[in-house]
């Protein structure tokens, strides 16, 4: 048995109007259009729904039996349908983004701030992970898109560029190394690096092993360093003296309450490219493309 909504609702309407002719006019079809509907009904129903005469429509016995299960069907159709109506809404205003911890304190504030302000309706649930989890969360579709620094290309999933970026030196205001009072307008060069140990990545870090490039072409040795997992870390560490440190520029502003000096590196090398990553064949929300516009209008006014 094959029914669909629409075949219930025109029974419905003319087990009301008991007549052809007035059920076909509220339904807005052809009364011979109905007449074909009820017989195809009555077909796979396997039995006779309506007495039919010259002058009117009376239900059968079994149709009045059936009458009810169908009220009660498209009844609960009809309560349920503006939830599923504003669930299906909400969902296309909803955009589920991974980031690193360093960017989603550093630079999504900022953007969740710009979201609520231009657009109230969109609502972005952010799930703040290490680089590794960002890649697996979006191969596993848990969210819409990932944000990091993917260098290589990856299998499966959409790899686009949203900005470029360059590097900064930091180190201790209350220990400094190169920088006793403000530095000087400009860049630091990376061969003026002070020949120290610095706080650093893990050497298996994709961003590390391009400061360490950096480092090498400028001449600089690479010292032992005090390796640690997390941006946040290395500039924490570098606050309280330990050493200094090198990070991207959109992490600076996790700087901002400790008590550093930082100073932009000269740009002999290339700056990184920052990715936006999904996977690829899912349909992404509508609101993927204002989020996308408001996070690089971020970046623009930030210069990161």
């Amino acid at each position: 048995m094959n029914l669909s909504v629409r075949h219930l609702r025109a029974f419905l309407t003319l087990a009301t109007a008991r007549s052809f002719t007035r059920a076909a006019q509220e339904l807005h079809i052809s009364q011979p259009g109905l007449s074909l509907m009820m017989r195809e009904m009555e077909s796979r129903l396997e039995c006779q729904l309506f007495e039919r005469t010259t002058r009117s429509v009376e239900l059968t016995e079994v149709g009045r039996r059936f009458l009810v299960s169908a009220q009660r069907v498209i009844d609960e159709l009809d309560s349920v349908a503006p939830s599923l109506n504003q669930a299906s809404a909400e969902q296309r205003r909803t955009l589920h983004v991974a980031a690193t911890p360093v960017f989603s304190a550093s630079v999504m504030p900022h953007v969740h701030k710009r979201l609520r302000a231009l657009h109230p309706t969109v609502s972005l649930q952010l799930v703040d992970v290490p680089k590794p989890e960002v890649e697996t969360l979006v191969r596993s579709d848990a969210v819409d898109c990932g944000l990091g620094i993917f260098a290589k290309r990856l299998a499966e999933l959409g790899r686009e560029s949203l900005f470029k970026f360059d590097f900064a030196y930091v180190e201790s205001r209350a220990e400094p190394l190169l920088f006793k009072h403000e530095p000087p307008s400009g860049r630091l060069a990376w061969q003026d690096l002070p020949e120290t140990p610095f706080v650093e990545l893990s050497p298996t870090s994709e961003l590390q092993q391009l400061i360490n490039r950096c480092k090498k072409k400028a001449g600089k040795p690479q010292s032992p360093g005090f390796i640690f997992n997390n941006l946040e870390t290395l500039i924490g560490m570098a606050a309280s003296g330990v050493g200094p440190t090198i990070v991207p520029t959109f992490a600076i502003s996790a700087s901002a309450r400790l008590s550093t000096v930082t100073a932009l590196l000269d740009r002999e090398n290339l700056p990184l490219d920052f990715h936006l990553i999904s996977r690829k064949g899912r349909a992404q929300p509508a609101v993927m493309e204002i989020f996308r516009e408001v996070l690089l209008d971020v970046i623009n006014e930030r210069r990161v």
